[in-house]
């Protein structure tokens, strides 16, 4: 049989012709931005899960406890928006629904407070899940800047409702935890290696 020898040169070559194409479709930017996509998509979920659902502050602690400090609520509040709140009717604090003038109470007493709203409200309220309406939820999205996506709070008045809550409970929430950060890097490689299969590389 006839055998070609393949030479240290020619191994170089190769090397070098493959690291040239790596650099390339590393520094495409439609490459960039699917793997910064790929990272956010994992990181929000992930975010979102630990704050909304499982309560958990960035070092992965519990927020904190719903407070049980008593006061009176109008069912058309504001803070109701988006919730139900057909449970919570105008009455005083020993259960009447009129003043002794005969005119209807407009507010409801709530002996144990926020924590009874949420409960009234359908929402848990054995710890701060920071979700009542789900606009503070809901804000935070995936957005794209100069083709790097990032995780974001994209309404102001939700953003300074986070800082409110970071500063009532003492805690850092926003901030994203080691553990999302690890997902997004681990996202981003899997990315980057599914773009070479695509180019064969």
């Amino acid at each position: 049989p006839i055998c070609f020898p393949v030479t240290i040169t020619m191994a170089l070559e190769s090397i070098a012709e493959r690291l040239l194409a790596l650099k390339a479709i590393a520094g495409d930017t439609n490459t960039q931005k699917r793997i910064s996509q790929a990272a956010a998509f994992s990181v929000i979920a992930e975010y979102k899960n630990r704050i909304f659902v499982y309560g958990l502050d960035k070092d992965l602690q519990p927020i904190g406890q719903y407070s049980f400090s008593s006061f009176y609520i109008n069912p058309n509040s504001p803070q109701l928006f988006g919730v139900s709140s057909a449970a919570i009717k105008p009455a005083g604090k020993y259960g009447d629904t009129k003043f002794k003038n005969g005119k209807p109470h407009k507010t409801k007493y709530l002996a144990d407070g926020y924590s009874e709203l949420r409960n009234l409200t359908g929402r848990q309220n054995s710890f701060v899940d920071l979700n009542f309406s789900g606009s503070l939820f809901n804000s935070v999205k995936v957005i794209e800047e100069d083709n790097v996506s990032k995780v974001a709070y994209t309404v102001a008045s939700e953003a300074d409702k986070m800082v409110w809550n970071e500063i009532r409970f003492g805690k850092d929430i926003s901030t994203v935890s080691d553990n999302e950060q690890q997902v997004g890097a681990e996202a981003a490689q899997l990315e980057f290696l599914a773009i070479l299969e695509e180019f064969d590389q």
